[in-house]
């Protein structure tokens, strides 16, 4: 039976989610690996697959320990969203600290780094098969051009940094594109069905 863990990253609060059916695993959004590293290993979980909702830091800052630790681990990602993890301006992290300062936390340090490229670059509307459940990825750009949400055997809806609890979609970011977002993505979003239940990339899941 398919079990979902959420790591949360204590600094800013993004969530990572674990995918577990019979002790092989799937990640999204690798935000942090000291929590994650230490799950995986605690539990004897083998990531086989990792997805990113959108290429920025506090989403993906754990993805290259991730990907030391598990080599076996595939990285799939959209082609403009691999664009973005290998870019300080696109992924954020080169302004993290004075985001984090107006988020109510300064005096933080922040590196700024990028990533190593995808193991495969997969199109922005794509149906994967994982362990028996179907995943199917739909581009929803507005808030950073990689963004995406991704379908859980249509059930579940993992929406990234869009459908955040109290909160609008930020789209002022390096990259943000509020035409888009209300052409595209703001119509996508209101004709998901109630009930599905959402996992957003901060905050508690809930059902919409």
């Amino acid at each position: 039976m398919l079990q979902t863990v959420v790591s949360v990253d204590p600094l800013t609060e993004s969530n990572c989610y674990i995918l577990v059916e019979n002790d092989r695993c799937l990640v999204i959004d690798p935000g942090e690996h000291v929590k994650l590293l230490s799950k995986l290993k605690d539990c004897g979980w083998e990531p086989e697959l990792i997805l990113l909702t959108h290429e920025h830091c506090d989403h993906m800052a754990g993805l290259d320990a991730l990907r030391d630790q598990y080599p076996q681990a595939c990285f799939a990602a959209t082609a403009v969203c691999n664009a973005g993890i290998q870019s300080l301006r696109l992924n954020l992290s080169r302004i993290m600290e004075v985001y984090m300062y107006f988020r109510g936390k300064p005096g933080i340090h922040y590196e700024p780094f990028f990533c190593r490229p995808a193991d495969e670059i997969i199109a922005g509307d794509a149906q994967l098969e994982w362990r028996g459940h179907l995943l199917r990825l739909v581009p929803l750009p507005g808030h950073t051009p990689g963004s995406g949400g991704i379908f859980l055997d249509e059930d579940v809806f993992f929406s990234g940094d869009y459908l955040i609890p109290d909160e609008e979609p930020l789209l002022r970011f390096p990259g943000g594109d509020a035409e888009s977002y209300e052409k595209i993505t703001k119509p996508f979003l209101r004709s998901l069905p109630a009930g599905i239940r959402i996992c957003p990339g901060h905050g508690e899941p809930y059902n919409l």
